[in-house]
């Protein structure tokens, strides 16, 4: 697995809202869907075509909002990977290109 769970953790900030994500079995089932789809990704780099079967089961073990909140943490982590290796070759990134939280949301 390619540590999602451990980089965003499974008490991820996203509410529990919605009934049928209730029970422990429907949480876990939309992380082990979430980590296939992104390992896949991860594999065949960014290449999403060749992930459509996990990208679907993804789809549909996790509710819409929380398919859009992990996809931002996943962009969010591989972007602040991508700078962290710019800095540990030596290249000065001022702060002002690392995007938080709340520039993320501009995005939406």
């Amino acid at each position: 697995s390619s540590g999602i769970n451990a980089e965003y953790g499974e008490t991820s900030p996203v509410k529990v809202s919605r009934p049928e994500m209730a029970k422990s079995s429907k949480r876990k089932n939309c992380w082990e869907k979430r980590d296939l789809y992104f390992d896949c990704l991860e594999k065949h780099e960014n290449e999403q075509s060749a992930c459509s079967v996990e990208k679907e089961a993804y789809g549909i073990a996790c509710p819409g909002s929380w398919v859009k909140h992990f996809n931002k943490l996943r962009i969010q982590a591989r972007y602040r990977a991508s700078i962290q290796q710019l800095r540990d070759k030596g290249a000065t990134v001022p702060e002002s290109a690392v995007f938080d939280e709340a520039s993320m949301s501009q995005h939406d």
